[in-house]
């Protein structure tokens, strides 16, 4: 516990700064809804895009006039992704590797925190931190909502955000194990980083060949897509499924790597 709480409060500052501009991008894009809404045009030029774009927006569309459409476009699949992704690259690479680099690992290890107990504590902490960003972005939303006098059913909108929060997790889980890997935090970041982007754009490519319709289901972000959730009116459960597996096999093989880990001082 005591790790735990040490390791919010490092990095309350920062996580405090994303959740505020999650919270007021959400708030923003919610409140200019209306004036957006009312283009057809807009609607007509979205049905016009390649195929690959629409890939990068959602893979199943849904009406960019709609409220729920347009939040899937500009928020949900776009931007809410990338700033958590960033976000979840930068913390869960550093988790084990900065304390390694500062080496002060050594001498929390040499008290009565085990191993195990250690990472599982500050992995913790990073949830927590999730947990925080998706809580400040679903108010954000929400009042905008009130303030527009429209609403998103508030289910569909927490299952988007539950998918989301467990798919940065997985990311979390292979930030985690590059920061057990090595011994400098910036190259476990810049690995984390590469290795986000990378599977984002095999996300897009996968969805753009339709030739190999199968390639999709090895991508991560394919299972996290909220226009599935709205269109679908429901929260897809083997998409959960399969990105809860990917977050446990991942932390677990993190959690070996830790303990079989030699640290230099």
């Amino acid at each position: 516990m005591r790790i735990y709480l040490r390791y919010l409060k490092s990095e309350r500052i920062g996580s405090l700064l994303f959740a505020i501009g999650l919270f007021g991008f959400g708030y923003i894009l919610v409140v200019m809804y209306p004036s957006f809404g009312k283009l057809q045009a807009l609607k007509n030029y979205f049905e016009m895009m390649p195929v690959f774009l629409k890939a990068l927006l959602g893979d199943e569309i849904i009406d960019f006039t709609t409220l729920k459409g347009f939040m899937t476009v500009e928020f949900f699949n776009t931007t809410w992704l990338f700033v958590t992704g960033v976000f979840s690259c930068l913390l869960a690479g550093s988790l084990v590797a900065e304390e390694t680099e500062k080496k002060t690992l050594e001498i929390l290890l040499s008290t009565a925190v085990t191993r195990t107990g250690y990472i599982i504590s500050k992995f913790a902490g990073f949830l927590t931190l999730l947990v925080f960003l998706a809580t400040a972005s679903f108010l954000g939303l929400y009042l905008g909502m009130w303030r527009i006098g429209e609403q998103i059913d508030e289910g569909l909108m927490f299952y988007a955000f539950f998918t989301g929060t467990i798919c940065m997790a997985a990311m979390g889980s292979i930030g985690l194990l590059f920061s057990c890997l090595f011994n400098e935090q910036r190259r476990a970041i810049s690995m984390t980083l590469i290795v986000f982007f990378s599977l984002y754009l095999f996300n897009l490519f996968a969805t753009f060949l339709e030739q190999y319709p199968r390639l999709k289901y090895f991508a991560l972000f394919h299972y996290y897509d909220a226009s599935k959730i709205f269109k679908r009116g429901a929260i897809c459960w083997p998409d959960i499924g399969i990105l809860l597996a990917v977050f446990t096999i991942v932390l677990i093989s993190s959690i070996f790597t830790f303990r079989r880990k030699d640290i230099y001082i």
